[in-house]
């Protein structure tokens, strides 16, 4: 066979193989079928289940009320499906150290009264049904739920969508390795909560609902000092925390805003609504959203806000320790 014929044999040869291709991919998209596999439920992964198994175990034997729906909590969460999301291989890797952590140090109560491992508190919402969730942070020196501490909420950050579905955040921090946590939540000055607010959804809407019934659920059991209540959040949480705070106004002795993911939209008339309220404001001087703060920041001086801010020199998107721990002691400053 000359170079020539080969040639168009070969040809003809890709031409039919590719002919094939294209109309098995039309039949897949006209029956709306998936060359993908749906990932299994989370009640059908094994390591999800071990991990379900071990907690069932230790939660049938726990006196202590807060630890025994810690263990419930997590089982509960673990096996969502009321979000019809699926768990997939990260989410697996992580159950399989959340598992190794509640085989050692995660089994005791001590763990959780000292250090950055916070208790997880589930409920269903009274809203939609669906379940959902927020760490606990208990503060140094508690003994009972009726003690009179501060009371923080921090809202966090987007985590660019990784935060949507459940499993994520609430595996994070239930590691043999301990995560990095922030200022608060290794200073244990006071009670704190950091909801999960349904991922990654602005608090707006029901993730927005989520904050109040997390507010609910944690009310329900504990007493907190009503002059010490405080409201912050970094990026994301920022926004939520301004957003939030001008409907809940009489609960919040103070609000930080760490620079806040404010939209473009943002009013005068809103930020006038905080002339009672003490703000604290940072943001880094090359970040996105240094113009949204920017306004924010005048808008309250314009209407006599009692406000402390700055703006970092040099500094991108980045919530700093340094002042994180600047903003809790600026809090711990104001009472009502």
């Amino acid at each position: 066979m000359n170079t020539f014929a080969f040639a168009v044999k070969k040809y003809a040869l890709l031409l039919f193989m590719a002919a094939i291709y294209l109309a098995g991919h039309a039949q897949s998209v006209a029956t709306g079928s998936s060359e993908m596999p749906k990932l299994p439920l989370a009640s059908d992964r094994a390591d999800i289940q071990q991990l379900v198994a071990y907690l069932r175990t230790l939660a049938a034997s726990e006196k202590n009320p807060l630890l025994k729906r810690h263990f419930e909590s997590v089982i509960q969460m673990s096996l969502d499906s009321t979000h019809g999301l699926r768990p997939d291989d990260k989410h697996i890797k992580a159950a399989i150290g959340t598992l190794a952590f509640f085989q050692s140090e995660g089994a005791k109560w001590e763990t959780y009264l000292q250090g950055t491992r916070p208790l997880i508190m589930a409920f269903k919402s009274k809203t939609d049904k669906k379940n959902s969730y927020y760490w606990l942070f208990l503060p140094n020196g508690y003994t009972r739920p009726k003690t009179k501490f501060p009371f923080y909420v921090e809202l966090h950050g987007s985590g660019g969508g990784t935060n949507n579905p459940p499993w994520h955040m609430l595996y994070d921090y239930l590691q043999p390795k301990p995560a990095g946590a922030t200022a608060q939540m290794s200073r244990r000055e006071g009670f704190m909560i950091l909801p999960w607010g349904r991922g990654d959804k602005g608090y707006r809407d029901i993730a927005e609902t989520d904050i109040f019934e997390c507010l609910q659920d944690f009310d329900a059991q504990f007493k907190t000092d009503p002059k010490r209540q405080y409201l912050y959040g970094f990026s994301m949480g920022g926004g939520g925390t301004f957003r939030l705070a001008q409907k809940t106004m009489s609960r919040w002795a103070a609000v930080g805003l760490y620079s806040a993911a404010l939209g473009k939209n943002v009013t005068y008339e809103e930020a006038a609504k905080f002339k009672g309220m003490p703000v604290w404001m940072v943001w880094g001087e090359k970040e996105w959203l240094n113009t949204e703060n920017r306004k924010l920041k005048d808008d309250f001086l314009k209407a006599g806000v009692n406000l402390w801010w700055k703006e970092i020199e040099g500094v991108e998107h980045s919530y700093l320790g340094e002042y994180q721990e600047q903003l809790m002691d600026w809090l711990k400053t104001k009472t009502k």
